[in-house]
C-alpha cells in the first residue's frame, strides 16, 4: 500500500471516528455506531475503545477487536467480538466471539464462540462453542461444542460435543459425545457416546456407547453398548453389549450376557437368550426359543446322538443339539447299499411335540412326533461342492422308552437335485424326474427309521405354554 493510499485510509478512518463519536448505549452495555472500519487494532474508528462499541456494519481490513457486531462483518484475517456476533461474518482466518455467535459465519480457519453458536458456520478447520452449537456447521477438521451440538454438522475429521449430539452429523472419522448421541449420525470411522446412542447411526467402522444403544444402527465392523442395545442392529463384524434386544445381524457374531429377539450371526454367544437364533454356531448357558445352526449348544438344551437309516440307502450318524423342542442335527452318512463309496453331510432342523398335538385322540406322555427339514450334500470318493443334493421333509413318530433312549420311524417327501449323471441310483424309484439347465430332479416318497440316545424329555402340549418362547420344557 502506497503512502498516498495509507494516508487516505487514515483520513477515512478518522472521519468515520469523528462522525460516530456520540454513540448511544446499546445491548450488553455497549455503545452503538452504525459503521466501523479498522485497519488493525487499535487503528480504527473506535481506536483504543473499540471493545466498548457495537456496530451494524464492520470492516476489518486486517483484523478487528470489538465489543460486538449486529449485522455484517468482514475481516481480512480475523474478526473478534468480545460480547457477541450476530449476522454475517467473513474472515480469511477466524471469526471469534467471547459470547454468543449466531448467523452465517465463514472462516478459512475457525469459528469460535465462548458460549452459544447458532445458524450456519463454515470453516477450513474448526467450529467451536464452549457451551452449545446448533444449526449447520461445516468444518474441514472438526465441530466442537463444550456442551451440546444440535442440527447438522459436517467434518472431515470429527464432531465433538462435551454433552449431547443430536440431529445429523457426518464425519470423515468419528462423531463423539461426552454424554448422548441421538438422531442421524454418519461416520467414516466411529459414532461414540459416553452414555447413550439412539436413532439412526451408520458408521464405516462402529457405533460405540458406554450406556445404551437403541434404534437402527448399521456398522462396518461393530455395534457396542456398555449396557443395553435394542432395535435393529446390523454389523459386518460384531454386535456386543450387556443386553441385546430386537433384530440383530452380524457378519461375525453377536455377543451379550442376555439376548432377546432375532439373532443372526456366524456366532451367537450369550449367557441367556430368548427368541429365534440363526447362526453357524449358537452357544449359551440358557436358551429359550428356536435355534437354527450347524451347532446349537446350550447348557439347558439337548445333547443327543441319532443313528438312522433312510430309503435312499444311507446310514446316518446325527449329532443332535438345540432345545428339547427345536433341534438342529449335523448329519454324516454313508450309502451301504451301493457298490461304490458315496458319502453325505447335511443339516436338519426339527420340531418335536407331544403325539396329542398331531393326533388329538391319542394321549401319551412318551409318544412324540418330529417334523424335520433336512438338506444333504452327497459326494463320491472325494469331497465336492458340485451340486448333488437331497432335500427332505420327514414326519417321524417315536416313543421314549426311558429318558435316554427313544425309537422313531416315519415317511418322508424327498427331492434330489444333481448334476451327476449316475446319481439316480441313490433312489429306488421316482414319481417325477424332470431335467432343466443341466440339472436332474427326482421326487419320491420314502421312509426313515432311527434311534436316539442320551437325555430326553417328555414335552407338554402347545396349549399348555404360558410364555411365548418357553419351548424347552
Amino acid at each position: 500500500m502506497g503512502i498516498k493510499k495509507s494516508a487516505l485510509l487514515l483520513i477515512i478512518i478518522s472521519a468515520l471516528s469523528i462522525q460516530s463519536t456520540y454513540g448511544q448505549e446499546y445491548r450488553e452495555g455497549l455503545k452503538y455506531r452504525k459503521w466501523r472500519l479498522t485497519l488493525f487494532p487499535p487503528i480504527g474508528t473506535n481506536g483504543i475503545h473499540a471493545r466498548e462499541y457495537s456496530a451494524k456494519y464492520s470492516i476489518n481490513l486486517i483484523g478487528g477487536i470489538n465489543g460486538g457486531v449486529e449485522r455484517y462483518e468482514i475481516g481480512g484475517l480475523f474478526n473478534y467480538n468480545e460480547k457477541y456476533a450476530y449476522g454475517f461474518q467473513l474472515a480469511g482466518g477466524a471469526n471469534i466471539s467471547g459470547g454468543d455467535m449466531a448467523g452465517f459465519n465463514i472462516s478459512g480457519l475457525t469459528n469460535i464462540s465462548a458460549d452459544d453458536m447458532a445458524g450456519m458456520q463454515i470453516t477450513g478447520a474448526v467450529n467451536y462453542a464452549k457451551d452449545n452449537a446448533s444449526g449447520i456447521q461445516v468444518a474441514g477438521l472438526a465441530n466442537i461444542a463444550g456442551d451440546d451440538i444440535e442440527g447438522m454438522q459436517f467434518a472431515n475429521l470429527f464432531n465433538y460435543a462435551g454433552q449431547d449430539i443430536s440431529g445429523l452429523q457426518a464425519s470423515g472419522i468419528f462423531n463423539y459425545a461426552g454424554y448422548n448421541v441421538e438422531g442421524l449420525q454418519a461416520a467414516g470411522a466411529f459414532n461414540i457416546a459416553k452414555n447413550d446412542i439412539s436413532g439412526l447411526q451408520a458408521a464405516g467402522i462402529g457405533n460405540i456407547a458406554m450406556g445404551n444403544i437403541e434404534g437402527l444402527l448399521a456398522a462396518g465392523f461393530i455395534n457396542y453398548a456398555g449396557d443395553q442395545a435394542s432395535g435393529l442392529l446390523a454389523s459386518g463384524g460384531i454386535n456386543a453389549g450387556k443386553k441385546i434386544d430386537g433384530l440383530v445381524a452380524a457378519g461375525i457374531g453377536n455377543f451379550a450376557s442376555e439376548m432377546n429377539g432375532l439373532q443372526i450371526g456366524a456366532i451367537n454367544l450369550s449367557n441367556e437368550s430368548n427368541g429365534l437364533q440363526i447362526g453357524v454356531i449358537n452357544l449359551g448357558k440358557e436358551f429359550h426359543g428356536a435355534p437354527v445352526g450347524l451347532i446349537s449348544l446350550y447348557g439347558n438344551g439337548r445333547k443327543n446322538i441319532d443313528v438312522r437309516f433312510s430309503d435312499a440307502g444311507f446310514t446316518e450318524l446325527g449329532i443332535t443339539l438345540g432345545t428339547y423342542r427345536v433341534y438342529n442335527m449335523l448329519i454324516l452318512g454313508y450309502n451301504t447299499l451301493l457298490d461304490r463309496n458315496v458319502y453325505r453331510v447335511g443339516l436338519a432342523v426339527g420340531l418335536e411335540k407331544n403325539i396329542q398335538d398331531a393326533f388329538e385322540n391319542i394321549e401319551s406322555k412318551t409318544l412324540f412326533v418330529n417334523q424335520e427339514f433336512s438338506f444333504n450334500q452327497q459326494f463320491e470318493d472325494e469331497w465336492s461342492w458340485k451340486k448333488n443334493r437331497i432335500y427332505s421333509y420327514k414326519f417321524l413318530v417315536g416313543n421314549r422308552f426311558s429318558n435316554g433312549l427313544s425309537l422313531y420311524a416315519g415317511p418322508s417327501l424327498n427331492m434330489q437335485v444333481t448334476r451327476f449323471a449316475d446319481a439316480h441310483d441313490y433312489t429306488w424309484y421316482s414319481l417325477w424326474s424332470p431335467s432343466a439347465k443341466g440339472k436332474d430332479y427326482r421326487f419320491w416318497l420314502g421312509f426313515t427309521v432311527g434311534v436316539r440316545v442320551f437325555k430326553q424329555k417328555n414335552l407338554p402340549l402347545f396349549d399348555d405354554f404360558d410364555e411365548e418362547w418357553d419351548w424347552d420344557w
